[in-house]
């Protein structure tokens, strides 16, 4: 049974970070394959050779600027050594995490 591609193309641009690798890959939509597994499509990373799962939200201009800016996530409540990411907004503890576990960013201290 084969799958096909979708028929129609946005011709945007995607940026994400290799969950496996770290290494930054960007695609168009051209470069989707479709599987039942990943409704939206994926790609492999040119480095590792890992699936990465597709979203529109990987969106990006010609400068690296989100085509669909996120909301900066806002705290709930202040506790001690938290810290959120500047790329997506998730937490994580100062000092202890050296990428972000929602979008791959590297964090650093100034964050």
């Amino acid at each position: 049974m084969a799958f096909k591609r979708a028929l129609w193309h946005s011709g945007l641009t995607y940026q994400q970070t290799c969950y496996h690798c770290r290494a930054v890959v960007r695609y168009t939509d051209h470069q989707l394959d479709f599987r039942p597994w990943y409704p939206d499509g994926f790609v492999y990373c040119p480095r590792c050779k890992g699936p990465l799962r597709h979203n529109e939200l990987y969106a990006v201009n010609e400068d690296g600027s989100p085509v669909y800016p996120q909301p900066a996530a806002q705290p709930m409540g202040v506790q001690e050594g938290i810290q959120y990411c500047t790329k997506c907004g998730r937490a994580y503890h100062k000092g202890q995490d050296n990428f972000c576990s929602g979008c791959g960013a590297k964090l650093t201290e100034e964050q």
